[in-house]
């Protein structure tokens, strides 16, 4: 099985910047971490928070877009799911970064249908289904579920519709169960496979953009925020040899022995928390 090596720096590309201010640095780090000899596409924005996308910086992406351009690295950006008082803003906010990067920006991943619909009629881009599209159960302490071989539900006749309607080009999955069998995923369609972490739940309350508000404003969904979540991170102790991690609204899992069956194929988007968390 061929692999395109990825790495996933949403949800944490501000805090790595500002721990280590040159993305040299950080991809040669993030690479080493992930066992990778180069990354050929990197991955930002965010899959889980319209805040974290909407506060996306110039001159962060600006030095991005340098080392990219220099090293010959691809970029996708990927698009959450915004709340409706967000939608318009961050329709904004996708043009703008759209024009910041250029040509540099092949890629959109999106997470929901309307954001598809949208994407699709405005940009000339490579579209992908992002990991928020595959609905299938997660939670390894369920050990005979996890434990199984799983065959992906979205692969069904009104997924391929969506696909062959919008031109579809790729499809992600996080690594929810000891293995996954991709026998029915179409030829045509590039499978991205998140490791090392799986996202096992998420929502619209950060605990993260509570810290510094007034008691009656706090835990309220979609809060306004100043990126407390990029210098906060929660580690669970569930005494199960995995770590645990709630980086913003989202908590993961480890799973770093997911085997992959049945695909000739695939991109590892692998997301380098570790440079973070100190390993």
């Amino acid at each position: 099985m061929s692999q395109l090596n990825c790495l996933n720096l949403c949800e944490i590309i501000h805090h790595l910047y500002e721990l280590i201010p040159d993305f040299q640095e950080i991809i040669t780090k993030a690479n080493e971490i992930a066992g990778f000899d180069k990354c050929e596409r990197i991955y930002i924005g965010s899959y889980f928070c319209g805040q974290y996308f909407l506060h996306q910086s110039k001159e962060m992406l600006d030095e991005l877009r340098g080392f990219c351009e220099k090293e010959g690295v691809a970029l996708t950006l990927v698009v959450p799911t915004f709340s409706e008082k967000d939608l318009k803003r961050g329709k904004e906010k996708l043009a703008i970064i759209k024009e910041w990067l250029g040509k540099i920006i092949d890629e959109v991943v999106v997470n929901d249908y309307g954001m598809l619909a949208y994407v699709s009629d405005r940009y000339h881009v490579s579209l992908h289904l992002g990991r928020l599209f595959t609905k299938d159960y997660r939670d390894p302490r369920y050990e005979e579920y996890f434990n199984q071989v799983l065959s992906p539900k979205i692969f069904n006749k009104y997924m391929l519709e969506l696909v062959k309607a919008f031109k579809v080009k790729g499809v992600e999955f996080d690594p929810t169960h000891v293995g996954i069998n991709f026998r029915e995923a179409p030829e045509e369609l590039i499978v991205g496979i998140h490791g090392p972490y799986c996202y096992m739940t998420t929502g619209h309350i950060c605990e993260y953009a509570s810290l510094n508000k007034e008691i009656d404003k706090k835990f309220r969904p979609n809060n306004p925020c100043t990126h407390e979540c990029s210098s906060h991170i929660i580690s669970y102790d569930l005494e199960d040899d995995r770590e645990w991690l709630r980086i913003g609204k989202t908590i993961y899992f480890e799973n770093r022995e997911c085997s992959i069956y049945e695909l000739e194929h695939m991109r590892m988007i692998y997301f380098p928390i570790d440079l973070e968390v100190g390993k």
